[in-house]
């Protein structure tokens, strides 16, 4: 019994402090990559990006002529005006008095032309809602690469604080386990002396109590921790049941040396909100000038050149050109292009009223998990400590118990501090590099790369 509560201890002391031998391979930075190459959510906002892009390569275009090429054939049927019928007879008589064939008088020329095929130069000269129509798509495609990169912001915690889950859990396994063998001989130790007659049947129904409450919460500290296994892969795009490696606690250890007013002026310039809502700002500022440039004059070249006829004749004499100067300008249409301006300029109010609500959020935001990380930091000197002092009463009791000096009571409750302090102090640990990194996402400290 003795050789068992010692290696209990040096186990216990053992799994607390050191890490797997497999943490040597992995480190969250590496997880974090794998993550953000991987997970299926970001995917779709890399499509929604590049669909901005895209947008905005359409607003471009508006910038450019267009070019279109039509070919039209119409089947004349029924009273159809023949413009032949009119000229042939004046041409007729003109000959007479010429005595000469000097007019045709077999013109055929019917309304409309049965035949037209053409090409269509159109270029705007003068059209300012383009212009601020691509700044507004230029905006919104800003507004979008932030949105992006505040979700890859919100990812990297969420798989950090996924890993600590999973890895505490995992902790919480392990100690129970370790538990289960000094518990299982106490039992036995119990059963023996009872056929001694040395101890009554209450001293053998406790420790069988006690080693069955130890075996429900390690069934449920296994299945968080194939809960919190199944999720980390999840964010990571892995396939259900892929091993995860540890991480060395030196690995995890995180200290920062920001007050937190720094922290929150950090915030300030690296949280892709205010860039998202700043794009969303400056595309409702165009959106404003598009609809005050209704009220202005729009010029634009056209240039179309083909052939038109009753028959299919592309001779040198039978092409036409046409070159075209258009001129449009909205005199009146009731308002609606003020009514519209004065919405953009509404739109434009809401957002800078949302970007100042935008500050206050995210700087309480810093301040809550500021304070967290301090609480939960401080909070490990004090789960170091209770682990010592349980450590030692637990050594000493367990001196007492072999000796017959201490109550098998007595003996257990020392036992269950022991055990649940080292559980503490793994939670205790895990809950602040939990902390940390929300501070981490709130501040905006960790580098997330723009690709």
């Amino acid at each position: 019994m003795a050789k068992r509560i010692l290696l209990f201890i040096i186990s216990l002391a053992v799994l607390i402090c050191v890490p797997a031998t497999t943490a040597q391979i992995a480190t969250l930075d590496g997880y974090v990559r794998e993550g953000l190459t991987g997970n299926l959510t970001l995917q779709q906002q890399n499509f929604s990006y590049e669909k901005s892009e895209q947008a905005l390569r359409q607003a471009r275009g508006l910038f450019l002529p267009s070019l279109t090429l039509s070919a039209r054939y119409s089947d004349l049927r029924g009273d159809v005006l023949n413009l032949g019928t009119l000229i042939n007879p004046v041409y007729s008589t003109l000959n007479q008095l010429l005595q000469a064939q000097a007019f045709p008088t077999n013109i055929d020329l019917r309304l409309p032309l049965q035949r037209e095929t053409r090409a269509t130069l159109l270029q705007p000269i003068f059209r300012p809602e383009i212009l601020y129509n691509y700044r507004i798509h230029a905006k919104l495609r800003d507004a979008e690469a932030a949105h992006r990169q505040a979700f890859k912001r919100q990812l990297v915690a969420d798989i950090k604080t996924a890993y600590f889950n999973y890895a505490k859990t995992v902790r919480v396994v392990e100690l129970y386990r370790q538990t289960l063998p000094l518990l299982e001989e106490n039992l036995r130790v119990n059963e023996r002396l009872q056929e001694n007659q040395k101890v009554t049947a209450d001293a053998v129904y406790r420790a069988r109590a006690e080693l069955s409450e130890v075996k429900q919460k390690l069934a449920e500290a296994e299945q968080q921790s194939d809960a919190a296994a199944q999720y980390f892969n999840f964010l990571l795009n892995r396939a259900p049941g892929t091993p995860i490696q540890f991480i060395p606690d030196s690995a995890l250890a995180v200290e920062t040396s920001l007050s937190r007013e720094a922290a929150q002026n950090e915030a300030k310039n690296r949280r892709e909100e205010f860039q998202q809502l700043r794009a969303g700002i400056g595309a409702a500022e165009a959106a404003v000038k598009v609809n005050t440039a209704s009220f202005l004059p729009n010029l634009s070249l056209g240039i179309d050149y083909g052939y038109q006829g009753n028959k299919y004749d592309f001779g040198a004499d039978q092409d036409y050109l046409v070159v075209s100067f258009v001129a449009q300008w909205n005199i009146f249409n009731g308002f609606q292009d003020a009514a519209r301006r004065q919405q953009a300029s509404l739109e434009v109010s809401r957002l800078r009223t949302q970007l100042s609500e935008l500050e206050n959020q995210i700087a309480l935001q810093v301040r809550i998990a500021f304070n967290d990380a301090a609480v939960a930091k401080a909070a490990i000197a004090t789960a170091n400590d209770r682990l010592a002092s349980a450590q030692k009463s637990f050594e000493l009791m367990a001196k007492k118990y072999e000796q017959g000096a201490a109550a098998q009571v007595e003996y257990l409750d020392a036992r269950t501090a022991f055990t649940n302090a080292g559980i503490n102090q793994i939670l205790t640990t895990y809950d602040y590099y939990i902390k940390y990194a929300e501070l981490e996402r709130a501040a905006g400290l960790y580098p997330i790369e723009d690709k």
